[in-house]
This record gives structure tokens, C-alpha cells and sequence, in this order.
């Protein structure tokens, strides 16, 4: 038997398989079709709860900061309440001493009052015995009738006495009066200021109060606030967890392919380079984000990038990288529009995303061919192609299959 008839042979129990996986797979076409919408609803609603996820965190970390910072001012009102409260006491302290030194200045005054009064009095007492003796004209009359030198030293000493008892209570009456004045002027300052400080000391206090209470009641109302948007961020979290899951599962249903492959590629000889002609499947481009571990776009998580993605506008053309049979032309999960290619030899090779397939499962086709156009179907952050080589469904980098700078020729162009 020549290798073209053990060739043909392997190509028709790989198509009589593909066969029978296509009469399972073709009962779940109207899936498919949804799995298409469902795949941009669900990248649409996870882009959707993720931005409100960032804006809740942001929502929560302002509310905290507005916690804190109102925390902060509680606890500072209350440090100025208890000073000021401390300084109350002191100025009621205060207080009570200069009412007891109003008490004594009023007694002071009283005193000065009653030695006016008694100045007064002597006084005119004095003006009263003068007028009564005469006054000068007294003394004079007492000169004049003096017959001996001691009746003259008599009539002097009379005059002079009378002199100094008045000008001495008129010099205390000046006093008594100056003192009565002082004392009534210092029993009201003490009592005014007392007040003043008083009430200033009350008025502040009573302000500081109020202010705690109203920072008191803010505080109360940014934990409630707090809570509720630690609450809405909960929520949004587990309808995002929601959604994860279910792109989860489309993942699991893109990988149904590794599968799928195995079961048609189970009799097939093994690959290893050169064994199959292989070449780009978007001429002159390639590979932008490559093969291996990276930070999903959409899910934000560090995983296997199983092929390569390559950059292209919408609708440039796919062409099969090798002759091969379609075995996978349908919505696959988180792959979109994606077109799987049989070329022999254990090796598959995948095309995702897609906007249109234009072939169609079981049919051969041709390296070269054009298959599909570029899209942003499934699990895609923008236009691209999605491509995969696989061996007995296992992917494996591109780049170690395919030569990506090989010079463009006629089959690469569809020709």
C-alpha cells in the first residue's frame, strides 16, 4: 500500500469521525447561536460590574477617608471640650472669688461712705461752733480785748487750732470721698469682668458641645453610609463572581475542542516539524500577544494564553495555514466565531473570534483558502485573530509551528 492509500485511508477515518461528532455537535447549533450573544452579553456585563467594582472600591476608600477625617475631628472637639469645660470651672472659680471681692470692695465703699459722712459732719460742726463764736471776728474781738500778753498768746493759739481742725476735715473729707469713689469703681470692675469671663467661658463651652453632638451625628451617618456601600460592593462582587463563573464555563466549553480532537486524531501518526506544510494564516502579520501565561484582559487573572493573538482589522481575510478538514465551524465559548482545521499528523490548528466563518464543518480545504474574517466575536476586547496549533488537541505555541517571517508566496495568498 503506498503512503497516499494509508494517507487516504486515515483522511476517511478521520472524516467518518468527524462525522459522528458533527451529528452530536449539530444538536447543539441554537446553543451555539446563543453562546455567540451570550459570549458579548457576558463581556459586556463583566466590563460593566468591574467598572463599578473600581468605582465602588474608589466610593468605599472616600468613605473611609471621610471616616477617619471625621473621627478625627470628634476626637479633637472632644479634647477642646474637656479644656474648655476645665476652663469653665476655673472661671466659675474665678467668678465666685470676685463676687466674695465685690463683697469687699462694697464693704470698703460703706466704710469710705460713713467716714464722708462723719468728715462731713465734723465739719459742720466746726463751720456750725465758728459761726457760733464769731469766726475772725472773734479771734479779732479776742485781740482787741486781750489786756495782758497771755490773753494774746491765748487769742493765737484759739485762731491757729481753728485753722488746722478745718483744713484737716476738709482734708478728710477730700480722702474719704476719693476712697469712697475707688472702691465703688473697683467693686465693679471685679463684678463686670467676673461676668464677661464668665459668660464667654459658657458660650464657648456650650458651642463646643453642640459642635461634638453635630460631628457626633455626621460620624454615626458616614459608618452608616460605610456599611451600606461595603454592602453594595458585597453584591456587585457576587454578581461579578456570577458572571466569572459563567465565562468560566464558556471557557470549559472552548476547551470541549481539546476533546474533540483527541477522539479524531486518536490514530494519527505524531507531528513533528516539517511533517505538515504550514504557513500564516493572515500574511505579513505577526504575532502580537504570544503564547504562554499572561494577565487576562477581561477576567483580570494571571492564565495560559493558548495561542497567539495576531492584530488585523475587521473583516481582513483567514486563510487555513494547511490543507486539513474542518471539523469545528461554530460559536465555541469564550472563542467566538471559531474555525477548526484537521491537517493529519495530530496537528489542529484554531482561528477564534471571528466575525464570519466561511466554511463549514467537514468540509476539506486548502492551505491558502480564505476561512474567515477577522472579528471581535466571544471573549475579545477588540478586532483579532485568535490562533492556535494543537497536538492531539493540546495546544502548543504557534510560533514553534509556524514560520511568522517567512516571505509572503502565491498559496499564502489564497492563490
Amino acid at each position: 500500500m503506498t503512503l497516499l492509500t494509508r494517507s487516504s485511508g486515515r483522511r476517511s477515518l478521520a472524516v467518518l469521525a468527524l462525522s459522528i461528532a458533527l451529528l452530536f455537535g449539530a444538536l447543539g447549533t441554537p446553543q451555539a447561536r446563543a453562546q455567540e450573544d451570550g459570549g458579548a452579553e457576558l463581556k459586556a456585563e463583566y466590563e460593566a460590574f468591574t467598572a463599578q467594582e473600581e468605582q465602588m472600591l474608589q466610593d468605599l476608600s472616600d468613605a473611609q477617608a471621610a471616616r477617619l477625617e471625621a473621627q478625627q475631628k470628634l476626637d479633637t472637639l472632644n479634647r477642646e471640650t474637656q479644656a474648655k469645660q476645665i476652663e469653665l470651672l476655673d472661671a466659675t472659680r474665678r467668678s465666685t472669688e470676685a463676687e466674695h471681692e465685690v463683697e469687699v470692695r462694697v464693704a470698703e465703699r460703706k466704710k469710705a461712705e460713713k467716714k464722708v459722712r462723719l468728715a462731713r459732719e465734723r465739719l459742720r460742726k466746726q463751720i456750725v461752733a465758728s459761726y457760733v463764736t464769731g469766726g475772725e471776728r472773734s479771734q479779732l474781738e479776742a485781740f482787741l480785748n486781750a489786756q495782758t500778753g497771755e490773753q494774746v498768746g491765748q487769742a493765737l493759739a484759739y485762731g491757729r487750732a481753728i485753722s488746722v481742725s478745718t483744713e484737716t476735715l476738709l482734708g478728710d473729707l477730700e480722702k474719704a470721698e476719693k476712697a469712697r469713689t475707688k472702691a465703688a469703681k473697683a467693686a465693679k470692675a471685679a463684678k463686670d469682668d467676673a461676668e464677661q469671663r464668665r459668660e464667654e467661658t459658657e458660650r464657648a463651652a456650650k458651642f463646643l458641645v453642640d459642635a461634638r453632638a453635630q460631628q457626633g451625628s455626621l460620624l454615626t451617618e458616614l459608618n452608616v453610609e460605610y456599611v451600606k456601600e461595603a454592602a453594595a460592593l458585597r453584591q456587585i462582587q457576587g454578581q461579578k463572581a456570577v458572571v466569572e463563573g459563567r465565562i468560566n464555563s464558556m471557557n470549559r466549553a472552548s476547551d470541549g475542542i481539546q476533546q474533540l480532537l483527541a477522539g479524531i486524531q486518536a490514530g494519527q501518526e505524531d507531528w513533528f516539524p516539517g511533517s505538515v506544510e504550514i504557513s500564516n494564516p493572515i500574511p505579513g502579520v505577526k504575532p502580537g500577544s504570544p503564547f504562554g501565561m499572561r494577565h487576562h484582559p477581561i477576567l483580570g487573572v494571571d492564565r495560559l494564553h493558548a495561542g497567539c493573538d495576531m492584530g488585523a482589522g475587521a473583516g481582513t481575510e483567514i486563510h487555513a495555514a494547511a490543507d486539513g478538514v474542518v471539523v469545528v465551524a461554530e460559536v465555541r465559548g469564550g472563542y467566538g466565531n471559531a474555525v477548526v482545521i484537521d491537517h493529519g499528523h495530530s496537528l489542529a490548528t484554531l482561528y477564534g473570534h471571528t466575525s464570519k466563518m466561511l466554511v463549514k464543518a467537514g468540509q476539506a480545504v486548502k492551505r491558502g483558502d480564505v476561512i474567515a474574517l477577522v472579528g471581535s466575536t466571544g471573549l475579545s476586547t477588540g478586532p483579532h485573530l485568535h490562533f492556535e496549533t494543537r497536538i492531539k488537541g493540546l495546544p502548543i505555541d504557534p510560533e514553534g509551528v509556524v514560520d511568522f517571517k517567512a516571505p509572503v508566496d502565491d498559496a499564502d495568498d489564497g492563490d
